[in-house]
């Protein structure tokens, strides 16, 4: 599957790169391979990896010439681009890089793990409870009696880790995939924060307006199980984007070494999406003595920018060195049937075991597999959006004479119904993409303008606007007819934090349909019904469908990161097998 957007990466870049190394730094031996390095380093980054790994049996996508790895191994090693201070690349063991990635990225983590071993400000209470319990003679069970959790709260020991390290580490990574109580371990880590100073000042953020929201509707709602003056401050705590966070604009940050972010705790969610730049900049505006929490799911989509931070963070030979600021969540909360099930074997196993599991899958559960011909979306598909459209559209006209002071309450319906269903594509373009979706549902209006799209129509933000409360990737909905046509979206301001607000259609730089999105788009962001449609004829192959495609790995993530903005159900569409004919 190719899944790199012609749109915003230049056709023939990797040849024009490949041809100006070799003029510039003209390599001792001249072989074809080394034009495949290129090729697969820049796709590599295309998908927001740094490396690629000569060790891999498989190969990546478009190689010219024979060998692999070993003769593009040693092609490597007798060019001498690997030899001095202007060697352009770099050998990490079996991991192959740009030398300015690399350095780049070895730089973050080195912050990182200087930043992890800094003396946290804890209170006076905090350090003598703690100093009580490891000379106790049973140390786990003292620490955890010291924890001070409510008796409605049961943590389990991974969850309590990450608590206790709110004590001592300046860095804490914690990791877990959906349902296994991210939210409730991030809420009693900012309460004992909270316990060890009380006037702490805590920020909340996430790369994405929706990511943002989330975190900040997930907490709220669990915030009874506090006591009453830190659900007063943490209700006050507004959760806004990295961006905001940082006061982007064109040319780089507000925020920055010279104009530190006051606080003296951050919280990080859906770290996968944070890229290399994104986290530089964050380290540069965040002061040396205030604590991190990064939180994500590592087998999720790297960002869509280059540098996969988070995945690099999750390497068994970095996360070690993090010690007890290191914690991985395991155990699954949330009963989610057939989809946790299925998520779970393909994170651990790959495509192949899915796919044979998934052929198996009783028709009652909550994943049903569905083959339909490559030649139209699914009828289905276009059957359950059109009536999800019309429901939106019922609601919206219910809007149409609601005072401003009404609107608040009088749209919350509304807003819910977008996060009723979700149709999901690898690509924007070509079959089964975004584009042919919204084709298949608007015709020419598609490309007409949000003036021709029908009212209660869902729409994106294409580009973050701090102005109107924007982040790139928020969802809203058509509202209103003629002059009075207005887009409805959930927006965060510094005075109000999250509200309702009804904005002119000339005031969004870029709009467009969200009828369906790309799987990019949807991180952060949850359903209860998905409809993933996956075009790859070759997809429900035992073995993984790409022998000779590196790939794989790929299409695992996205996969299943889109299996995971599912809360409740998932219908996934695969194209039937193409027929032989003798």
């Amino acid at each position: 599957m190719n899944h790199i957007d012609t749109s915003s990466w230049p056709v023939g870049l990797s040849k024009a790169l490949h041809h100006t190394l070799v003029n510039r730094i003209p390599p001792k031996v001249m072989t074809p391979h080394l034009e495949d390095l290129v090729n697969a380093l820049m796709n590599a980054l295309a998908e927001g990896d740094l490396q690629i790994d000569l060790s891999s049996t498989s190969p990546p996508s478009e190689l010219k010439s024979n060998g692999w790895p070993e003769a593009h191994r040693q092609a490597l090693l007798d060019s001498g681009w690997l030899e001095g201070d202007t060697a352009p690349m770099v050998l990490d063991g079996e991991q192959l890089s740009w030398s300015r990635w690399h350095q780049n990225i070895n730089e973050v983590i080195e912050e990182l793990l200087a930043r992890s071993i800094l003396p946290r400000r804890e209170s006076k209470i905090a350090v003598i409870n703690e100093a009580k319990a490891e000379a106790d003679t049973n140390t786990k069970k003292a620490r955890d009696k010291n924890l001070n959790l409510p008796e409605n709260i049961q943590l389990n020991p991974e969850q309590k880790e990450a608590v206790r390290a709110m004590d001592c580490q300046g860095i804490v990574l914690l990791s877990g995939g959906p349902g296994t109580g991210k939210t409730s371990t991030i809420l009693q880590m900012l309460s004992r924060a909270l316990n060890n100073n009380p006037e702490i000042k805590i920020g909340l953020a996430a790369p994405t307006g929706k990511a943002a929201r989330h975190l900040q509707d997930a907490l709220r709602k669990n915030l009874g199980t506090l006591e009453n003056k830190q659900q007063q401050v943490l209700e006050k705590l507004q959760c806004g984007t990295l961006h905001r966070l940082l006061q982007a604009k064109p040319g780089g940050f507000g925020r920055h070494q010279h104009n530190l972010l006051n606080l003296d705790l951050l919280v990080v969610d859906e770290m996968s999406m944070v890229d290399l730049a994104l986290m530089q900049a964050l380290l540069h505006a965040l002061p040396r003595n205030s604590q991190l929490v990064l939180v994500g799911d590592p087998a999720q989509l790297p960002p869509i920018g280059s540098g996969a931070v988070w995945h690099q963070l999750q390497q068994a030979e970095i996360r070690k060195n993090f010690h007890q600021g290191a914690i991985h969540l395991h155990r699954l909360y949330r009963n989610r049937g057939a989809l946790a099930a299925l998520s779970q074997t393909l994170r651990e196993q790959g495509l192949g075991p899915f796919w044979e599991q998934l052929s198996h899958i009783a028709a009652t559960e909550n994943v049903k597999h569905h083959r339909c011909s490559i030649n139209g979306i699914p009828k289905v598909v276009v059957s359950q959006l059109k009536e999800h459209c019309n429901k939106l559209k019922n609601l919206s006209l219910k809007l149409m004479d609601e005072s401003p002071e009404d609107l608040a309450i009088a749209a919350e319906p509304l807003m819910d119904g977008l996060e009723k269903l979700m149709v999901l594509c690898p690509k924007r373009r070509g079959f089964w993409g975004v584009n042919d979706v919204h084709n298949a549902l608007l015709g020419r209006n598609h490309l007409e303008g949000v003036t021709r799209w029908p009212l209660g129509t869902p729409v994106m933000c294409g580009e973050n606007q701090p102005e109107l409360g924007l982040s790139n990737g928020d969802l809203g909905v058509v509202i209103g007819e003629g002059s009075n046509r207005r887009m409805l979206f959930r927006v965060i301001t510094e005075e109000e934090g999250l509200q309702l607000a009804l904005i002119h259609p000339a005031r969004l730089r870029v709009l467009e349909p969200a009828l369906a999105l790309t799987i990019h788009k949807a991180q952060g962001s949850e359903a209860n019904h998905v409809m993933i449609l996956w075009p790859e004829t070759s997809t429900s192959n035992e073995t993984c469908p790409y022998p000779h495609n590196n790939n794989c790995a790929y299409d695992v993530r996205l996969l299943y990161t889109a299996m995971t903005r599912s809360s409740q159900h998932v219908d996934l569409f695969s194209a039937e097998p193409k027929r032989h004919f003798s």
